[in-house]
């Protein structure tokens, strides 16, 4: 019985610490200048997979090179594309998606570029949407509070020993 209720803190523990991880992976990147994306489409596979979570930090427009990978403002989306170009005197890039046969059709303006993208993790995009929503934010906290009251559980029977 006794080992059981030890089980039960070690689980409750770890469901804390669990949501706590995810919390700070969603609020850390804030800190340091990087806005979290998630990837929906394939245009930039198989190096940015469909559901990956994507940093970006901004970068000064002038001083993106060719084959850097970017995330801009087009229309309402947002999009993330291989620089091919910088053209510097008229403010624009010309970009292209790795898996997209030609160029964007477009240009990007300087004033439309979020920033580079300065790492991806694949799948963990598709998690933290899902998260983002209502019904993602419910479950999380529902996580945490079955988490504690297990640790709590477990804690109040090992005292009692």
């Amino acid at each position: 019985m006794v080992k059981s209720k030890k089980i039960i803190a070690h689980i409750g523990r770890f469901l804390l610490i669990f949501v706590i991880v995810l919390g700070l992976l969603m609020v850390v990147p804030n800190l340091f200048g990087i806005q979290m994306y998630n990837v929906v489409t394939g245009s930039m596979e198989p190096q940015i997979p469909v559901g990956s979570l994507i940093g970006v930090r901004y970068e000064e427009p002038s001083m993106l090179e060719s084959g850097q990978v970017i995330t801009f403002i087009h229309r309402d989306s947002i999009v993330t594309h291989r620089v091919v170009s910088n053209d510097v005197s008229n403010g624009e890039l010309i970009t292209k998606g790795d898996a997209n046969a030609q160029e964007d059709m477009e240009p990007v303006l300087y004033n439309d570029v979020i920033g580079q993208v300065c790492f991806h993790v694949p799948i963990l995009g598709a998690i933290f949407a899902q998260l983002s929503t209502l019904n993602g934010k419910i479950f999380l906290l529902s996580f945490a509070a079955l988490g504690a009251l297990m640790n709590v559980i477990g804690s109040k029977k090992q005292e009692e020993r």
